[in-house]
């Protein structure tokens, strides 16, 4: 969507103008839902929907342009995806082969499934460090600048710079060898 548009989208929705949220929702939703895939244990479509449940709730007090719309709706996503992490580290889990088959497989798709490139990227990513997937994830997925990246992850600047360029080295080396030219 054209910066200029967002405001005026952007206040329709603060309104109520369904039509000017659906808009909001169908610009992001796609690279907020891959986001949040990133975690195989999380389920990103639940994790998505409570992200928008806490977005509407505070539509109205919501104040910035598009970047900052991004940053607080992901910033918002992270907060999910961190609550549900605890969430489960307080119920016992099951362990062993059958949660590790829950982990690689997602139940709903057959068994013939070919990955698509977003979730060849989304394996890629998982194999990375931790913090440079989450810099890599929030830069490229959700187009946010550097500054942005560090507020949310309480990391400077700089150590956002250089977890993004580790993780992409990393990424590059690994599909060079894997032979992958594109």
């Amino acid at each position: 969507m054209a910066r200029e548009e967002f405001a005026e989208v952007l206040a329709r929705a603060q309104a109520g103008d369904e039509e000017a949220f659906s808009r909001l929702w169908l610009d992001l939703n796609p690279r907020l839902v891959r986001y949040l895939r990133m975690e195989p244990a999380h389920n990103a479509e639940d994790l998505a929907a409570e992200t928008w449940v806490s977005v509407v709730k505070g539509l109205k007090r919501f104040r910035g342009d598009e970047t900052a719309w991004h940053a607080w709706v992901f910033t918002t996503a992270r907060r999910r995806a961190l609550d549900d992490a605890r969430r489960r580290s307080r119920r016992p889990q099951t362990t062993g082969p059958e949660r590790l088959d829950r982990l690689v497989a997602a139940p709903d798709l057959p068994p013939d499934h070919e990955p698509d490139g977003a979730e060849e990227a989304l394996h890629l990513l998982s194999a990375l460090p931790p913090l440079q997937a989450q810099v890599v994830a929030l830069r490229v997925l959700a187009d946010l600048p550097v500054d942005t990246v560090a507020a949310m992850l309480g990391r400077s600047p700089g150590a956002v710079r250089v977890a993004a360029h580790r993780g992409l080295r990393t990424l590059a080396a690994r599909l060079s060898r894997e032979g992958v030219t594109r």
